[in-house]
């Protein structure tokens, strides 16, 4: 069957795009598979080391999640730890909620951000609070809407400093909800997750998720805190971890023990995170702020791609076909790597919507990028405090 010149660069198009993203996936994705593969079999080996920690939670506004995701993390199994919630300005009953567990947990301190802060994201200025009062060096930290889903959680993700300093990057997933929208937004913060955390496999510091992170104390005070991008209000895990993580002492903690669970309510705090990466990505190494881009682009062209091939002349039958093919190798390597990685971790799959998602999310990173160019202004420090 003779092709065009038309018919051979669109089938050219289709199989290097094909190849760029099963490198992506088999190559780079599929790397916390095969790490799990071998913890499983009891082929990577761990220190015995404990050493002090200091968790650190902030918490604004939240005595819900307080309550309810708390005493998880204070019922740690762990021989010595603190927990210090920094309270921002609560206008609900954190304040009870905290002097009540204080009573009952003696290692459970917590303290305020003072009123009329200005010209510093609040958050960062808790988390800073919190990193000053902390006794130990090694510090840990977790969101107020987070629980950990083992009481060895302190303990997995502490065994990485082993009497040196470290970046630890643990995984962090987003709780069951009924509904689609929800259901999108677990799948598109497990894929960014389970980005990160491949990128930090292959010693590339890129960033970091706040709601299962760790590192030595010693790095934010060498670093001066937050004092690099002071003028944004995020940035206190990915831009902090661009800025300390080195191949030498980065570390990634993937067993299912050390996994936290993310409770949102409401599509805002999902829609919230976006904004703050996209707002924050610009910031990142240029290594791995082009990999992630030619990622994005290389899956929404092979996905034109194959309507190209398949629309274009419905006469010549090869080209269908190929597509066709070439988009059940692309969508059953996909699902194959992401769905075996949270089945080790013991997480929940995707499916029949996974087709739909993967497509869908590649349009709306691109619509975070371009709401960085235009409404983004709002997400720093001198707007907001304005």
């Amino acid at each position: 069957m003779v092709l065009d010149t038309i018919e051979i660069i669109l089938l050219s198009a289709l199989l290097l795009l094909l190849i760029i993203q099963l490198t992506y996936y088999w190559f780079f994705l599929s790397r916390p598979y095969f790490h799990l593969r071998k913890l499983k079999k009891g082929k990577v080996l761990f220190s015995n080391s404990q050493p002090p920690v200091s968790v650190i939670i902030y918490a604004k506004s939240e005595s819900v999640n307080l309550q309810n995701f708390l005493p998880s993390v204070l019922e740690q199994d762990y021989p010595e730890y603190e927990v210090i919630v920094v309270n921002d300005d609560s206008t609900d009953y954190s304040e009870n909620v905290l002097r009540g567990m204080q009573n009952q947990y003696k290692h459970l301190y917590y303290t305020y951000i003072p009123q009329g802060t200005k010209n510093l994201s609040r958050k960062k200025l808790g988390l800073t609070l919190g990193i000053k009062a902390a006794r130990y060096g090694v510090l840990l930290f977790i969101d107020a809407d987070t629980h950990p889903v083992s009481e060895k959680w302190i303990s997995c993700m502490a065994r990485h400093f082993n009497n040196k300093n470290a970046v630890v990057l643990g995984f962090s997933a987003l709780e069951k909800h009924q509904g689609i929208k929800y259901k999108y937004a677990a799948f598109d913060y497990f894929t960014t997750n389970l980005q990160m955390i491949s990128m930090a496999m292959f010693k590339i510091p890129y960033g970091a998720d706040g709601k299962n992170l760790a590192y030595s104390k010693e790095y934010f005070d060498a670093n001066k805190g937050y004092s690099r991008h002071r003028h944004l209000q995020a940035g206190e895990d990915d831009l902090f971890i661009n800025e300390i993580a080195t191949k030498e002492n980065l570390v990634t903690e993937m067993s299912p023990e050390s996994i936290t669970i993310t409770s949102w309510e409401e599509m805002f705090d999902w829609k919230h995170s976006k904004i703050n990466r996209a707002m924050t990505s610009n910031y990142y190494k240029i290594a791995p702020r082009r990999f992630c881009r030619i990622e994005l682009w290389s899956r929404i062209f092979f996905v034109f791609s194959v309507f190209a091939c398949i629309f274009y002349n419905f006469c010549n039958i090869l080209l269908p076909i190929v597509a066709i093919i070439a988009s059940i190798v692309w969508l059953f390597s996909q699902l194959f790597v992401i769905n075996k990685t949270a089945g080790y971790l013991k997480l929940e799959k995707f499916y029949f919507l996974f087709p739909f998602f993967n497509v869908l999310q590649s349009v709306i990173n691109i619509y975070f990028y371009i709401y960085r160019f235009f409404g983004g202004k709002n997400y720093y420090i001198w707007k907001y405090e304005n």
